[in-house]
């Protein structure tokens, strides 16, 4: 346990250090914080109903699909998880820390969100914290297990762009940050049930605003658990050292269970 909290307090400062980290963690994330809440107010006045929730969905796509892949495909290319294991750290360790330090990183900058919100841009401060805690803790689950079967599946940083856009921009045009999935062709809402976004801004619609939302939010909460669960049990399955331990029998395709809970979802809700 000990080994474990140290490489945690290593990893976490790494994250502040490391200038490719200190940008998708803080430095994006607030920048484009501070740009939507100067903008979006005056073009869509409704829009401060859902600049909190949307900034801190947004912060957590951003730390996790955007920012661990690449960190993880570099330790594995580089020999770090190599040198890991030859010391004796485990496979577990080597995914739960990023994760974790990546997640921390985000709880801070939603507190940032949270209090500055209200007073910067007149957001409307959401009055069920502990509803808004729930969903901010499945929708971290789904993320961040996506994101490490992108960092699994990805043999180079080049890769791990690709698909980590493939996640990240559908889920800012059409995934409920930007506006919500009422508003959305019906063309497009059956694929933006296939988005972690759509179902954690459905959420919040019931549980923290109490209104009338697309779906109920105990399926909403459900698939985002049940994407991040499938998620971290197929990057284990798939973990390598290296890019040069590979195996047949672990093809990368099975990597597209973990979205079968979204496209349950876009099937049957």
């Amino acid at each position: 346990m000990k080994s474990f909290a140290i490489h945690f307090l290593f990893d976490l400062k790494t994250g502040i250090r490391d200038k490719t980290l200190l940008l998708m963690n803080y430095i994006f994330p607030l920048g484009f914080y501070l740009a939507m809440g100067g903008i979006m107010p005056q073009l869509n006045p409704q829009y401060k109903d859902i600049l909190i929730p949307s900034m801190i969905f947004f912060t957590l796509l951003v730390g996790t699909v955007l920012g661990m892949p690449n960190t993880l495909v570099t330790s594995r290319n580089n020999g770090i998880f190599r040198s890991y294991k030859i010391n004796g750290i485990p496979k577990f360790s080597m995914l739960a820390i990023p994760t974790i330090s990546t997640i921390f990183h985000t709880v801070i900058v939603t507190i940032i969100i949270l209090i500055s919100a209200p007073t910067l841009f007149d957001a409307k401060l959401p009055e069920n914290i502990g509803a808004l805690a729930l969903i901010f803790a499945t929708m971290a689950i789904a993320c961040s297990g996506l994101a490490l079967l992108i960092g699994m599946i990805s043999n180079n940083t080049s890769v791990t762009v690709i698909y980590a856009q493939v996640l990240f921009l559908p889920s800012m045009l059409i995934g409920g940050l930007m506006m919500p999935l009422d508003s959305l062709p019906k063309s497009i809402k059956g694929f933006s049930k296939l988005l972690p976004t759509t179902y954690a801004m459905d959420a919040f619609q019931s549980l923290v605003v109490q209104e009338k939302s697309a779906f109920k939010p105990v399926y909403s909460l459900s698939i985002l658990l049940a994407t991040g669960v499938l998620s971290y049990l197929l990057a284990a399955y798939l973990f390598r050292l290296d890019n040069n331990n590979t195996s047949k029998s672990k093809s990368a395709f099975i990597a597209l269970v973990a979205i079968v809970p979204l496209a349950l979802g876009a099937l049957f809700l």
